[in-house]
């Protein structure tokens, strides 16, 4: 078999930047979401240096990774490519580009669908978009009148069956006193 000429393609033609999504911003409009994410990263703050040691070794051990990839790489283009037909790389990178442009658009979809979720979420749930204090003390309110209700109904419930029960003797004790003066049916 002729060998062939093999376009490698680059990863970072591969690997699409991550798309600007709408829906963030449209969360990060909510004071909660906003509230919450600062409070996250005041509460990360002290891994930080953690997170830069790993850094740091990551840096020292990715160019030995690195070379390890590129001579696995490279032996396998010597070996595989020689064997594809004419046109292979070609094929492949039509596939591709129509699969990344399938991608963007269910991306571009997705977003859309969830900054409507969202916009209706906000409508049904105006208290959302009150600061986080203001927001937290309507929940807390709101918790405890249905708290008071479910004591009240709970409370109402066991009223309830000591009346059907005092009702229930009383009628016994009727039924009792018309079999005594024989009057009840036979």
């Amino acid at each position: 078999m002729a060998p062939v000429e093999i376009d490698v393609i680059p990863r970072d033609v591969v690997a699409a930047p991550v798309a600007h999504l709408k829906i963030v911003d449209k969360a990060f409009e909510l004071p909660l979401v906003n509230d919450t994410y600062n409070e996250v990263t005041r509460l990360a703050a002290p891994l930080s240096p953690f997170v830069e040691t790993v850094k740091e070794n990551m840096e020292k051990v990715t160019p030995m990774l690195e070379s390890g990839f590129i001579t696995i790489k490279t032996k396998a283009e010597e070996k595989l490519f020689l064997q594809l037909p004419e046109g292979t790389t070609a094929n492949i990178q039509a596939k591709l580009d129509t699969a990344k442009e399938n991608v963007a658009s269910a991306v571009g979809n997705l977003d859309s669908l969830a900054c409507e979720g969202l916009d209706q979420l906000t409508t049904k749930l105006p208290a959302l978009k009150e600061a986080t204090p203001e927001l937290l003390e309507t929940a807390k309110d709101t918790t405890v009148t249905y708290a008071e209700y479910a004591k009240e109904y709970v409370a109402s419930y066991s009223l309830a069956q000591i009346a059907l029960k005092l009702g229930d003797k009383g009628l016994q004790v009727v039924t009792d006193a018309l079999k005594l003066a024989g009057l009840e049916e036979s």
